[in-house]
């Protein structure tokens, strides 16, 4: 999985809402270490069943949870490096015309031409876009799946495609003398079993289950916290353990982590079951085993249109604009920084974990410390009235703004850093942006009636895939094109990135508080047919 970039996000729901819709050797020699549809779903909805005592307490749901998402989340942090490595070398080998897999591998300096480095920014991006471009088909065809089998199965299933997905892509690099490098790509059939918007999707809507709405905002909190943990240590364990042993430990450490959390979803409790709502039937009296398929066609589009509708407010779609520009910001450091960062400054991938760690105890810093601490100070009533903000709402405004304009000079800094200790200033100035996410979410949880919450979160989140779509190939062509042109315009790629910064920055500029606690009644539009129903 990779990093988890949700925040303390406002979810209403309950346990009848819906989750969609309505609702130390040589690193060398260490290299290589010597049914039918229906069927399926009764299997894997058969996993709520196991007998296996599951928490109850909603205490224990979350620590459960916290577990899981700390090692998923550390797995994905750990796949970055290794995987990077492995089909750096596999490309290395192609571009000095040499068979891949056999011997030894290339010197890693060699393999920092600007050819290799740009298929290989190419070959992750591409990877990246299919990961993305997959979920997004799958995640509302889960999102009905949990709502007919319950919640458990799915995450169960969304959790396990990670390891398929790196024992496919082990398998590629393992046996890349026979295999096409480009065969990589099929292991994002992975996703097809929900891939991480599922399992973040179900996780927080098995929290809403059983936590209560005054503790979701501080439960929902310490799951970020849990996965910043998990994302802080992996990096520079990965780069400490890649320098002796090489990569190919380090991705197996890598899917006995990702086992690890998977293994732990027997003890989580079914929080949804379909036999028990009280409504059994469709708003027309069928027996919803014996709709046809175009009455639900009809009824998924219904949903769409009415899941459409909420952007009306013209906050909300200068949010859901901010929200496709924000996902290179994140991205950039990712995999992405690892390569960017050991062409450009020449340091090993190995080494490069530790950059990442460093970004890494920023991040956790700024959102527990810093930010608290802003957040409590410009509400002071004895601060200045041009210091002094009048309530939360023009609080949490006031910091996204704070937050891209640190995004913007930090993501500068990095295009422009001739050495690696600038490039790590521009990873803390940019740090300081930490909170945006977590911000504009909170700014859009004032614009939107309660009823329909979840929904807009639902999609938030199809926008935000959408945006991971087009942002890893933006980023590996503007990669390519900086070595092109050479010199200093390596650093394109975080211009570019520095440039929707301030995009964001401008169009949050235009976002207002609303009048009230909700948008005025005037500019509030009949949100659908779908909102009668809840």
């Amino acid at each position: 999985m990779t990093r988890d970039t949700t925040g303390d996000d406002e979810i209403t729901a309950t346990e009848r809402t819906p989750l969609v819709g309505d609702g130390p050797e040589d690193a060398a020699s260490a290299w290589k270490p010597g049914h039918s549809r229906s069927s399926t779903l009764a299997s894997v909805a058969s996993l709520g069943s196991v007998n296996v005592a599951t928490a109850r307490k909603p205490g224990a749901v979350l620590g459960i949870f916290c577990f899981i998402i700390f090692f998923a989340s550390a797995a994905g942090a750990f796949l970055t490096i290794p995987m990077t490595r492995v089909y750096e070398d596999i490309l290395c080998h192609e571009y000095y015309g040499r068979t891949p897999g056999v011997g030894e591998p290339i010197d890693e300096e060699a393999c920092k031409v600007d050819v290799v480095q740009s298929r290989l920014a190419y070959l992750l991006a591409v990877l990246e876009s299919l990961n993305a471009g997959l979920s997004c088909l799958v995640v509302l065809l889960w999102g009905s799946v949990a709502d007919r089998i319950g919640r458990k199965p799915v995450f169960a299933l969304s959790s396990a495609g990670f390891i398929l997905y790196v024992l496919l892509i082990m398998a590629v690099g393992w046996f890349s003398a026979v295999l096409p490098v480009r065969l990589v790509w099929v292991s994002s059939v992975a996703h097809l079993l929900g891939g991480q918007p599922a399992m973040i999707a179900t996780m927080y809507s098995m929290l809403s289950d059983v936590i209560p709405e005054s503790k979701r905002s501080i439960s929902f909190m310490r799951i970020h916290i849990t996965s910043m943990v998990g994302n802080l240590i992996s990096p520079a364990l990965a780069s400490g353990m890649m320098t002796s042993t090489g990569p190919w430990p380090v991705l197996l450490v890598t899917l006995g982590l990702y086992i690890i959390p998977v293994s732990s979803v027997a003890l989580i409790p079914e929080t949804f079951h379909p036999s028990r709502r009280s409504v059994s039937f469709d708003n027309d009296g069928n027996d919803p085993q014996h709709v046809t398929m175009k009455a639900r066609a009809l009824r998924a589009f219904s949903q769409l249109k009415d899941l459409l509708s909420i952007i009306r407010i013209r906050a909300l779609v200068l949010i859901l604009c901010i929200c496709l520009l924000s996902l290179p910001v994140l991205l950039c450091t990712f995999q992405f920084m690892v390569q960017f960062i050991s062409k450009r400054y020449h340091i090993p991938i190995a080494e490069t974990g530790y950059v990442q760690s460093l970004y890494g105890v920023a991040h956790i810093i700024v959102m527990l410390l810093i930010i608290p601490f802003i957040s409590g100070f410009i509400t002071r009533p004895t601060l200045p009235r041009w210091l002094r903000v009048a309530d939360e709402k023009r609080r949490d405004l006031v910091l996204a703004r704070w937050s891209f304009a640190a995004y913007v000079a930090g993501t500068f800094l990095l295009a422009v850093a001739p050495t690696l200790a600038v490039f790590i200033a521009g990873l803390l100035v940019m740090s300081l942006g930490s909170g945006s996410a977590s911000l504009v979410k909170s700014i859009a949880t004032s614009h939107v009636d309660p009823e329909h919450l979840s929904r807009f979160f639902s999609l938030l989140a199809l926008v935000e895939m959408t945006s991971s779509i087009w942002s890893t190939p933006a980023l590996a062509g503007l990669f390519a094109l900086g070595m092109r042109l050479g010199g200093e315009w390596i650093g394109l790629p975080y211009l570019g990135v520095s440039l929707t910064c301030l995009a964001m920055l401008v169009l949050s500029l235009f976002l207002q508080p609303p009048a009230n606690d909700r948008d005025d009644v005037e500019s509030t539009p009949d949100y659908g047919s779908g909102s009668s129903s809840e």
